[in-house]
């Protein structure tokens, strides 16, 4: 009760190029619906034909309830179940037609010269450049492609994957109603946008301020918060403090706040930022009668506002900010007293899906190249991860360091989802994983450290360029790693999790 199929409407063409898709989803959402279930079918929707420019696409789904376990969200959301089927797809269409996997890849996949490029289901791809990513890792590819021909002359069972995927960011909580009829959606109100809020303030001592409906979950957002906001004002980030101890019943907030789908660097940064914008304008004007300089003729730095051609007419932040509390009369026409901005961001291209059920489901969509090499031990069936390389273009990267950190928690997440863990039933019915003694996880000793290259296309949708990257491996690992098995074992199908049971069964 619990699969995917993808087929091809069409014959591939002799180069390998797809034409037309069809998809038919069965999803198991166990003993009863958890909101926001059944959207695991509806979340990756408008993005179905993933990064290739494929222009037909049919779409079927069905949703059954068992006694299993509820299903819920977990990392990726819906994109690790398309990406699994779509990916090995294109591995088989390039082995049965006698072609180059990642020649392929690249054929199909959407040029850089499309975008913005609307996909068949209604995504609208904002930026990138696709294939400038898989060069990123052509170089690791071929030094993989040799230690395979050695491993294979000394009769190792070794093989390579790949993976290319779009990482939806910032859902538009539309998406969630697709699984209506449209004429249903019309009576009970079209839902739509990804509303992002943040506040930010200036105290009388010129102490900056910054909240954002978005609770952590470690990615940062402290210290992304502090940084953004303390750019905008020339302070350094220790200048700026950010609260996350969010409350809804103080904090302002919206139906889509959360801190969920990708949504911290592209929309809640960004807000936090367009927040710290609104407060520069009212400090610029107030500088500018301060100074006697026209407030575009401004520049905020170390710590202090001044003229442009003369750094030293100018005076410190923190005397600017006091003004407007300390002596509110003196403040220009149109600047109110005190500092204290909220700002409530969504991208107006999120629209509800349609009549045909079109939906563009997210405000950006990044992109991730995997390519990975694993060896299959002949005797047990265990697999190891010999390299992993991933590739991305999340558009501009806040914080590099936290940017890494997501993309290695995703791929955990997913060596585990590959590898190790599974729900298992007997044939009552009965779980058999209810501890974990029995639903392996990985740990670190089994997680390699992948290596990471970044190649960031701005998205012109979002305020500060970011399309997100927290999700992305959660969703190409598991297709990249399948991939790589299905190579080294010759096979033609594969399931996912590849425990050595199943490899073994599977070893020629």
């Amino acid at each position: 009760l619990h699969g995917l199929k993808l087929l091809l409407m069409q014959p591939v063409a002799a180069d390998g190029r797809v034409v037309a898709l069809r998809y038919e989803q069965l999803e198991d959402c166990g003993a009863y619906l958890r909101a926001p279930e059944p959207a695991t079918l509806y979340r990756m929707h408008g993005t179905m034909t993933g990064a290739y420019a494929v222009p037909h696409l049919s779409v079927s789904n069905r949703i059954v309830l068992t006694n299993r376990t509820p299903t819920g969200l977990n990392r990726g959301f819906g994109g690790p179940q398309v990406y699994f089927a779509l990916e090995r797809l294109m591995h088989r269409i390039a082995d049965r037609l006698g072609l180059d996997r990642l020649e392929v890849i690249r054929r199909n996949l959407v040029p850089a010269s499309a975008m913005p490029y609307r996909a068949a289901a209604g995504a609208q791809y904002d930026s990138g450049d696709y294939a400038a990513v898989l060069s990123l890792a052509e170089p690791a590819l071929a030094e993989l492609r040799g230690v395979r021909r050695e491993a294979r002359d000394g009769g190792r069972l070794y093989g390579i994957g790949l993976a290319a995927v779009v990482e939806p960011t910032v859902s538009n909580m539309g998406y969630v109603t697709t699984v209506l009829p449209h004429a249903e959606r019309v009576r009970t109100g079209l839902k739509n946008g990804a509303i992002a809020t943040a506040t930010v303030s200036i105290d009388p001592l010129g102490g900056v301020s910054v909240s954002a409906a978005s609770a952590p979950q470690g990615q940062g957002h402290r210290t992304v918060l502090a940084e953004v906001v303390a750019e905008v004002f020339g302070l350094a980030p220790t200048d700026v403090r950010a609260m996350t101890d969010f409350d809804s019943a103080r904090d302002a907030w919206s139906i889509a706040s959360g801190n969920y789908s990708c949504r911290f660097a592209p929309a809640v940064a960004g807000a936090a930022v367009r927040a710290a914008l609104a407060l520069r304008g009212k400090l610029a004007a107030l500088a500018a009668a301060q100074l006697n300089v026209p407030g575009d003729a401004l520049a905020f730095a170390g710590g202090r506002v001044f003229a442009k051609g003369n750094p030293d007419n100018g005076l410190s932040f923190t005397r600017l900010a006091g003004i407007a509390h300390w002596a509110p009369a003196s403040l220009p026409d149109g600047v109110e007293p005190a500092f204290r901005a909220t700002e409530f961001w969504t991208p107006p291209e999120l629209a509800p899906p349609g009549p045909d059920d079109r939906i563009n489901g997210s405000a950006a969509y990044g992109f991730v190249f995997d390519v990975c090499g694993v060896e299959v031990d002949r005797d047990t069936g265990q697999v190891r991860i010999d390299r992993y390389v991933t590739a991305h273009d999340a558009g501009r990267i806040l914080h590099r360091g936290m940017a890494d950190g997501q993309i290695r928690g995703g791929f955990a997440n997913a060596v585990g989802a590959a590898l190790f863990e599974e729900f298992v039933y007997d044939g009552a019915g009965q779980p058999l994983a209810g501890t974990f003694a029995d639903y392996p996880v990985p740990t670190a000793c089994e997680v390699p450290e992948p290596e990471i290259l970044h190649r960031g296309t701005p998205s012109p949708l979002t305020p500060l360029g970011a399309k997100g990257i927290g999700e992305g491996n959660a969703m190409s690992t598991p297709a990249c790693i399948a991939n790589a098995v299905a190579d080294a074992l010759g096979a033609e199908d594969v399931t996912l999790p590849l425990t050595p049971a199943r490899v073994a069964a599977l070893v020629p």
